[in-house]
Formats: C-alpha cells, structure tokens, sequence
C-alpha cells in the first residue's frame, strides 16, 4: 500500500529571512555603484573648456638658438708665452696683418735663436764645401792645360827627331827615348781628361745636392724668423674682431685661441637639441623663429652628434636674408620642424596633462557633466597634442588642471 508524501511547506519565519537577505543584496548593489560613480562637483568658473578640432598637424619642437657668424675665424698663439703689450680693443674692424698683442717667452726666442745659429753655420759649411769641389774643379782643368801644353811641345819635337832619324842624323836611342815620352804625355792627357770629366760629372751632382740642402736651411731659416715674428700675433684676415680680452701678464698656451673674427659675410644660428632627437634631426630640415612680429625661415646646415650634458648641436642658416636687426649673440627660441604636415585630429595643450599623463580627459555631455575617458595622443608640437584614438571632432573638454578631481569618474559641473 503506497503511503503519501506531503510537500514541505516553507514556514513563515523562514520566508521572511530570504526576502530580508534579497533586498539587503539590492540595496548593497546599488550603494557599491553609487558609491563608484564618484561624482565631484565644481564651480564652472574654475575650470577652462576647448574643443577638438580637426586641422593639419606638425611635429614641431622649441628649441634654443644663439646668433653666430657665419664664417669665423680663430686667432690662436703659435707659441705660449706671457702677454707683453696689446695694440687693439675689442669690437673693432681690423684689417688683415693688424697687430693685436705680443707674447714674451724668452725660452723659446733662445731656442729659436739657437736653431738659427745651427742653421747658419750648416750653410756657411756646405757653401765652403761647394766652393772647395769648384775649387778642386778648376785645378784638374789647369793641370789638364798644362798637359797638353806639355804634350804639345813633346809632339812638335818627336815630329822632327823623326824626320831626322829617317835621314840617319840622330842616334836610335834618342829618337826611342824621344818616342816614349811623347806617348807618356799622350795617355797622361787622356787620363788627366777622363779624369777631369768623371770629376765634373760628380762635382755637378754633389753641387746639385749641396744646393738643395742650402735651399732647405733657408726655408727653415724664415720658419724660424718668422716662428719668432708670431710672438706678435696679428689678425690673421679682415673682419671684426671679439672674444678679444687679454691682460698685461696673463699667460696663454701653445696654440691657445686669444680671439675671434667675424668674416661679416652672414649669420648663423647655433641650437642646442635635446639627444632623443639625434636620429630625428636631419640638415635640410625647415624652422623658424619669431623675429619683430614676423616670421623668419631657417633651414638645418650641419647636425653636430657629437652629446654634451645631453644635447647636440645644430647650426642652422637663413633661407632669405636675414633681418638687419640681428646681431651676433642675440639669443632666441626656434622652432624645428620634425615632420611634414598632416590631417589630425587636435587637443590644444594644457595643464590637465600633468595629471593625467595625457591618458584621459573629461568629456563634456549635454546635462552640464563631464566624464572621465580614456585616449590615446600621438605625437605633439608646442600648441596641440595629436589625437589617434578615444575623441570625435568638435567634442568638448576640460583643458584646465586635473589636480582636484583625477581621480573621480564624473564632474557636476555649477
């Protein structure tokens, strides 16, 4: 016989327990959303507002540049020494060959004075010696005169102690004894000529060598006077002179640059850039600076890699004339274009970067709210950052500092 099972019903004590744990669920839902909205309210007053907007972007960064010359030229000290007199001030036109001041080293005057002494007593050497070779030169040709001389006279005498031992008028033994010195003198006259021309050859060679080695001493000979002369440095070309302020005793060093000439054929700017930008920087590169209310276009000469207290240098040179104006040593802030212009979406730059590191902005909506939300920025230039993700075209955002509110969701904006 099968027995009925009963449903178990749900007492009422227990049911009230399961509503009370539904809605405490509820309401702790909605509390935790609530509480994670953090909304922050502000005064409208206190903070700025910009669009997003759609323009050409360029890569562009600020950099500083002083005006130089174009063509300077050093004035270094051949020789160190102490300063002994100055002839000239500074910021004057001087005319190539002008004396600007003369050094004192009484060291290396009597070195100089030593080598000339060398010098002069080598040459004094090799002109005696060439003169004993000329000497000897002329004495082979005399004595070669005065064989042939000899020779002559023997020859005239052998000619008729022939003709007279033909005719039986003289004895065998003298016309053989004449004979035999007639032949002696000949081959002494060829020997004495074969000499004598063997000697020339060689004197002329010798001489030859002898005239090189004086013509050598003599160059090092003016080196030397004029090594001595350069103890009066001179303005070495034409030009205005600077960077010029020695002092009566001050000391300089070998090959110490003392001043500067400025050619006056054009200007120069010499930036210094940040070294992030050595691979990016490029001559042919454009700039630009601002100069009384106008523009004015530059364009990179040279890139210097070479990093001091990390940052290189630039020199960059007028495109156009430059303006009357400028002067050596004005300082000024360029802009360097880092890429051409494109179509972008743009940010105007802000304080609210700091903050967010450029990660995100506060978007306003329609009911006087702003939102927090997250972007992505590209590259930037002294006015806009570049906008790749996150914003729409004429979309509105706080531009002000984030400082009181980063890190809020949402703003009530009075």
């Amino acid at each position: 016989m099968d027995k009925r099972i009963e449903k178990t019903k749900w007492s009422q004590t227990k049911t009230l327990y399961v509503a009370g744990a539904t809605l405490f669920i509820i309401l702790a839902f909605f509390g935790f959303k609530a509480i994670n909205k953090k909304i922050y309210k502000v005064d409208a007053s206190r903070i700025s507002i910009k669009k997003v907007i759609s323009g050409d972007f360029q890569d562009v960064i600020l950099i500083d540049g002083d005006v130089e010359s174009i063509n300077l030229v050093l004035v270094n000290t051949l020789e160190g020494g102490t300063v002994e007199e100055i002839f000239i001030e500074d910021g004057v036109l001087v005319e190539k060959g002008t004396p600007l001041l003369r050094l004192s080293n009484p060291a290396v005057t009597l070195g100089y004075m030593n080598q000339e002494t060398a010098i002069i007593e080598q040459i004094n050497n090799l002109r005696n010696l060439k003169l004993t070779l000329e000497k000897d030169q002329r004495d082979l040709a005399e004595s070669l005169m005065d064989s042939e001389n000899s020779l002559a006279d023997i020859q005239r005498a052998f000619k008729v102690d022939s003709l007279l031992y033909t005719k039986d008028i003289i004895a065998k033994n003298d016309y053989v004894d004449r004979k035999e010195s007639y032949k002696y003198l000949e081959n002494k006259r060829n020997f004495m000529k074969k000499n004598l021309k063997k000697s020339a050859q060689d004197n002329k060679v010798q001489i030859q060598q002898i005239n090189v080695s004086i013509a050598l001493m003599q160059r090092n000979l003016e080196l030397i006077h004029k090594n001595i002369e350069k103890m009066l440095v001179r303005a070495p070309i034409t030009g205005m002179l600077s960077s010029f302020d020695p002092v009566i005793g001050e000391s300089y060093l070998n090959n110490q640059t003392v001043a500067k000439i400025d050619v006056q054929s054009g200007f120069k700017i010499k930036g210094q850039v940040d070294e992030y930008y050595l691979t990016t920087v490029k001559p042919g590169q454009l700039a630009r600076f601002s100069f009384d209310g106008k523009l004015i276009d530059l364009k990179v000469k040279k890139v210097l890699p070479e990093v001091v207290n990390r940052r290189f240098e630039i020199e960059l040179i007028f495109i156009e004339e430059a303006p009357e104006s400028v002067t050596i040593g004005q300082s000024m802030q360029v802009q360097l274009e880092l890429s051409k212009a494109q179509k972008s979406l743009l940010i105007p730059r802000g304080n609210y970067f700091q903050a967010s590191g450029g990660q995100y902005v506060f978007i306003l909506d329609e009911n006087g709210e702003a939102h927090k939300r997250y972007i992505k920025l590209g590259s930037q230039n002294p006015s806009y950052y570049q906008v790749l993700e996150g914003l729409n075209e004429g979309e509105k955002f706080i531009s002000s500092s984030y400082d009181d509110f980063k890190n809020y969701e949402s703003i009530k904006i009075n």
